[in-house]
């Protein structure tokens, strides 16, 4: 078994603490989209969170696959 490098060490920080971010957005969406139900403005704010999300999951996964040169 190999030990871990500093840059994978790094990576893998990285990728935990985008993960938390990711989290929270979802929960701060979920609890903005609560609230705004009843308005005319909810689709626009509900329809860019799975975009949000995405750029955040493919930026993580870009981070992890650098790590593992």
């Amino acid at each position: 078994m190999s030990t871990k490098t500093a840059k994978q060490h790094k990576a893998e920080l990285i990728v935990t603490g985008i993960a938390v971010v990711v989290f929270l957005i979802g929960v701060i969406a979920h609890l903005a989209s609560a609230s705004f139900a009843n308005f005319d403005t909810f689709g626009y704010i509900a329809a860019s969170i799975p975009l949000v999300l995405g750029i955040i999951f493919l930026i993580s996964y870009k981070i992890a696959a650098a790590a593992e040169d």
